[in-house]
């Protein structure tokens, strides 16, 4: 079955009808949903993503986005080793120049996922797809 892992970037366009990216984020999860294909979400973004969408939504959208994500995405827990290779990642300035550490610990090498829903220029510059494209 095939796997996508999911960025802050797309979820929040997804919840912000606003967002510049909303209509193409739609498009993009409603193909995924219909090939089934398995969301994978690090905890590191749920708790991103959670943040992000209190602040500029509010807490009842927070709360929701939570209480969806539980349900409807694989929640991948970052290990130990994903942690160390976030921070070997963010030593190297010329390639983390500005990565953050969200971005770092992203899970996808150790998964072996080659696809990510997103709308973030980081990924793509590690070699990664939008999924959807």
């Amino acid at each position: 079955m095939d796997k996508v892992l999911l960025d802050t970037s797309a979820i929040y366009a997804l919840w912000d009808a606003d967002d510049d990216h909303h209509r193409k984020a739609a498009a993009i999860s409603q193909s995924l949903i219909a090939r089934k294909v398995v969301l994978i979400l690090p905890n590191f973004l749920l708790a991103e993503t959670h943040t992000i969408l209190n602040e500029r939504l509010g807490p009842r959208a927070a709360r929701d986005f939570l209480n969806s994500a539980l349900q409807e995405y694989e929640i991948e827990r970052a290990t130990l080793e994903d942690e160390w290779a976030a921070y070997a990642l963010l030593q190297q300035t010329s390639r983390a120049k500005d990565w953050s550490y969200f971005d770092a610990v992203a899970i996808a090498d150790r998964l072996g996922i080659g696809d990510i829903f997103n709308f973030d220029r980081h990924f793509k510059s590690a070699g990664m797809s939008l999924a959807g494209e």
